[in-house]
């Protein structure tokens, strides 16, 4: 149904959009996604809690090269073999497409046991359960690096089986878990606690096609950091997730305190950097709907679009209309999948049309209702992920996604000064993204499972 206040006019659309289009690695990494074990083997090994890799003593800047600007992949090697993985922030475990999935398609190079002398068997056999859809992976131990980072024995899963549609066809082959903690029921160690890695950040540059850069390890001194930076305390067990409130766009039209999502108690957001949207759940882009005028198919009127902005932890951020609007192209005639997950469906199929960077998602958990702020926010913000200290730092991102002030006059808010400088600076159209690259999500049965229920960040 098309409320009438969102319907289609010449030349318009009114339109929040719950896009639900999610690079494959973007995944809920949350409670029944944990592996579900179906055999372990009798040599099983678990890596000690103790054995902690020592902290690198040089910082790497990788780069994370950018495919249709929803899909940020970098290279890393297991067993000496060059695979390209997507760094997820949502999620915790290495897991590698390979050639023991004899159904899969391989669009780039699997890894290959065979060819390794390092690999060790395991045997364990789990269900994983993405956002994107499930697969089943067997557990093994590898050597991994990163650039100059290494880690010898890492336990890893190969992908044996899977309903990920975007596997099929994606430039990347593993989704590399670099969340906060252990993942869930287990305590082998991940890629981050094996490397030593207690801080790394994340930035995507803004012009469409550009690439990202994720920084391993420490490169900004702390009192700069408490000084200049936004700060916001990690409250999830699992996940990096902090408190959002009062989420609304600046001089809405026809807006009311009950049109503002998160005000109260808050939400959760979780900082996401394999997402490709900005996922919120539908009764929330059904208020900030009243709060927006319409936007032109044709992306026209950009430039009279206004500022989202929204509180993080007690710091007031924005978005400029650049970053929450998105041009889709390709062909019309693509599946029907990729124009269902619409949240307020257009009458009629076009290319390049125009419509918010938003994607529905209806989860609840302990800290309130769950938004994700995926990769459009971190092309305007350089986020730090302190995980010794339990904190996100929040930078302005520069051109090159060099970390500039939040802050210059001490106050908890972006500077508009500061932010008009960079949006000044940043493309002056909506992130294009074609059709065919984008990724539809299959319902996993944690989501199907939590409805109407709390789920554990």
């Amino acid at each position: 149904q098309h409320p009438d206040s969102m319907k289609s006019t010449t030349g318009t659309m009114k339109v929040i959009v719950a896009s639900a289009l999610v690079a494959v690695g973007s995944a809920l990494h949350l409670t029944n996604k944990t592996s579900q074990n179906l055999r372990t083997s009798s040599n099983a090994t678990l890596v000690s809690k103790d054995d902690v890799g020592d902290e690198p003593k040089e910082v790497y800047r990788q780069v994370l090269s950018n495919f249709q600007n929803v899909q940020y992949f970098g290279e890393f090697h297991i067993g000496g073999q060059p695979i390209a993985g997507i760094f997820d922030t949502g999620s915790f475990e290495l897991l590698v497409r390979s050639t023991r999935c004899s159904g899969c398609a391989h669009p780039t190079s699997p890894y290959d046991r065979s060819l390794s002398e390092s690999y060790k068997e395991n045997g364990t056999v789990a269900k994983h359960v993405f956002g994107s859809g499930p697969c089943e992976s067997m557990k093994g131990y590898e050597d991994v690096s990163v650039g100059p980072l290494t880690s010898k024995g890492q336990a890893f899963w190969e992908i044996i089986r899977h309903q990920i549609q975007a596997l099929d066809t994606a430039k990347f082959a593993a989704i590399v878990g670099i969340g906060p903690n252990f993942a869930y029921g287990n305590e082998d160690q991940t890629l981050l606690m094996s490397f030593g890695v207690k801080e790394f950040s994340v930035c995507l540059k803004k012009p469409s096609g550009s690439d990202g850069y994720l920084t391993w390890g420490k490169t900004v001194e702390p009192e700069h950091k408490e000084a200049k930076f936004a700060k916001a305390r990690v409250i999830g067990k699992h996940h990096w997730v902090t408190r959002m409130h009062n989420i609304s766009f600046n001089t809405p039209t026809g807006a009311h305190l009950e049109n503002v999502p998160c005000m109260a108690s808050g939400c959760a957001a979780i900082i996401d950097s394999g997402t490709s949207l900005i996922a919120a759940p539908g009764a929330a882009l059904m208020q900030l709907s009243k709060q927006i005028q319409p936007i032109m198919e044709d992306c026209s009127n950009l430039h009279e679009l206004p500022t989202l902005h929204f509180n993080i932890d007690g710091t007031d951020f924005a978005l400029p209309p650049q970053a929450y609007v998105m041009r889709v192209t390709g062909a019309v005639l693509e599946a029907d999948s990729i124009w269902d997950i619409l949240f307020f469906k257009p009458k009629i199929r076009k290319i390049n049309m125009c419509l918010p960077a938003f994607m529905q998602i209806d989860m609840n958990s302990q800290h309130g209702p769950v938004w994700i702020l995926g990769m459009p926010f971190f092309r305007y913000y350089h986020t730090i992920f302190d995980r010794t200290n339990k904190v996100m730092y929040f930078a302005l991102a520069g051109d090159d996604c060099e970390p500039l002030p939040f802050s210059n006059n001490g106050t908890h808010a972006v500077s508009k000064q500061a932010l008009l400088a960079v949006s000044a600076r940043a493309p002056k159209g909506p992130m294009e993204i074609e059709v065919h690259s984008l990724v539809p999500p299959t319902l996993s049965e944690q989501i199907d499972s939590a409805d109407g229920k709390t789920i554990e960040l």
